[in-house]
This record gives structure tokens, sequence and C-alpha cells, in this order.
């Protein structure tokens, strides 16, 4: 008999399946997001951050069209003429900087002066983010772990609001984080925590495994560092590569394709109703079904042919 907790697993896995395939279905009206902020570790020495975390870069991209939009920092200093007020702020490498955790860079600038700088150009930038998001409440926003309000999309409307405004509010229906959807699709053992090559996270395992193309694609401290250093390009183009890596794994996991750890047990488990659904959900195995259930007709109105006319 299976257990209440296997049944719902792959009740789950099911359930995710089928909302992964409308949104690929309404592509139009889906996005894929991803954003960048400062560190969350305060440098060696220094008290523990008080305040929530500067957002520095936001980037959408449409599932069908991929068009992409960007907001950052660096882009609303140059549309407001205070592009070298904004470089001001940034001492030459490595003085004026103190290392934090994860190799993370903090800049040793007083907090007033940061403020006065970095304020109104945030500001600027999460305007023009949640007018987007005001535009496009019924679409699907597809995200990797943006579910608090330490990273996600509670800790945008948190800086909006620090910052004076207003957010809009995405419901919660209309958010699908790829990364929790991934795991009770293919179970907890799909990706290690590390990938071969020492980057951590399930998402760099998961590029290495396809072999799907990174350039430019930084981690979460490595982003905090080229903000800290004056490097805004190398920052978007980073931003940039991970929406469009999302999109690819998406692409995959809607084909089936996607390589991962898991094995069978894993994503279906051992209990006849999971080889019910692998059975449903194999092309071949259905068409083998459909294939002895047509030959199964045929021989029966055969049989009864034969009756009315013997």
């Amino acid at each position: 008999m299976m257990s209440t907790s296997e049944l719902s697993r792959v009740k789950e896995r099911s359930k995710s399946r089928k909302k992964l395939n409308e949104i690929y279905e309404d592509a139009i009206n889906s996005y894929l997001i991803h954003y960048s902020c400062e560190s969350f570790y305060a440098p060696p020495g220094h008290a523990p951050v008080g305040g929530s975390t500067r957002v520095t870069c936001i980037v959408v991209r449409n599932l069908k069209s991929a068009q992409t939009k960007t907001w950052s920092i660096h882009k609303s200093a140059e549309l407001l003429g205070q592009l070298a007020a904004l470089n001001e702020i940034v001492p030459s490498f490595p003085q004026g900087y103190s290392h934090g955790p994860g190799g993370a860079t903090h800049l040793n600038v007083a907090p007033s002066v940061l403020a006065a700088t970095l304020d109104p150009l945030e500001l600027d930038m999460l305007e023009g983010y949640f007018a987007f998001l005001s535009r496009n409440t019924d679409s699907n926003f597809i995200h990797w772990n943006m579910r608090d309000d330490n990273y996600g999309f509670s800790a945008l409307e948190h800086r909006y609001r620090v910052l004076g405004g207003q957010p809009t509010i995405l419901p919660d229906s209309r958010k699908f984080d790829l990364a929790r959807e991934l795991v009770t699709i293919y179970g907890k053992r799909y990706a290690s925590h590390t990938s071969e090559s020492g980057r951590k996270g399930r998402l760099m395992s998961v590029i290495e495994m396809n072999k799907i193309s990174d350039a430019d694609a930084l981690q979460g401290a490595e982003e905090a560092d080229a903000f800290v250093k004056g490097e805004y390009r190398r920052l978007q183009q980073s931003t940039w590569r991970k929406v469009d890596v999302l999109a690819n794994i998406f692409d995959r996991v809607h084909e089936k394709s996607l390589k991962t750890r898991a094995g069978f047990i894993d994503k279906y488990g051992i209990h006849p109703i999971a080889l019910v659904e692998v059975a449903r959900n194999n092309p071949i195995v259905t068409g083998l079904i459909f294939v002895g259930a047509v030959g199964a007709a045929v021989m029966n109105y055969g049989k009864v042919w034969l009756g009315l006319t013997g």
C-alpha cells in the first residue's frame, strides 16, 4: 500500500508538470526574472549589516520572444546624468576596500555619502521595474529561489518601500520557482549543492551537467564585488546570462531532456501508481498501449462479424 506521503509526492510531481506545461503554452505572457544585489555579509571587524540589502540590477526576459528588459543603478545613473557622481564613490582597487566572507568586498565610504548617491538611483531603477510589474500582474514569472525577505520578490518590495515607493504585489500564483519545481519533479538528489568544478549551488551543478553555456555568469559574492568595483557592465552581463540559463533549463525540463542525477526511484518511486504515471507520460509506452487497444478492438470486431455471417 502506498503511503500518504508517497502518494502526495506523485500528485505534486504531476501538478508541477501540468503547471510547467501551462506556462510553456502561454509563453508570450510568461517571463524569466533574476536580480543581483550587494553582499549579504558585513566585512570582518564591522558590525552586521543593519539595513536591507541594496538591489543593483534586475533583468526580465519574455519566455516566447526572448525580449529582455533591464533596470540597474548604473543604467539609471546614465539616464539621469549621474554617472560621474556614481564613479566618484568607487576608489581604485584595492585601496578603499575590505574583504568579507566568500571573497566579497565592501566600500569603505561613509553611509551618508552612499545613501545620497545610490538611493535616488536605486529608487529610479525600482520605479521602472514596478511600473513594468504593474502592467503584468496576470503574467507568470519564472525565477530561481526568489522566495523570501532575504532574496526574493518580497525583498524587492521591501527595498522599494524603504526608498518611499508603493510596490505592486505579484500574486504568489503567478510565481514559478524553478529551483523548487525541479526538486518536485526529479527528487531531492537530482543535483548536488556543489558542482564538479567546485562552484556552489544546484544551479551551477545543473549548468555543468547539461553543458549549458554560462560565460559571464557570476556567483552571488562575485556580483556584489563587481558592483563595488564599478564593473557595472560585467554585473549586468552576469544577470542577463542567468535569465538566459534559466530559459534554457526551463525548455529542457519541458522537453524532458534535462540531465540530472535523479534515478528512477527518485523520480517515480516503486509503487504501481508511479508506474502508471510513467506509462502515461512515456510516448512509446502510450503508443504501444494504443496499438494494443486498436488490435484488440479489430480482433473483437472480427469475431463479431464472423458470428453474424457464419
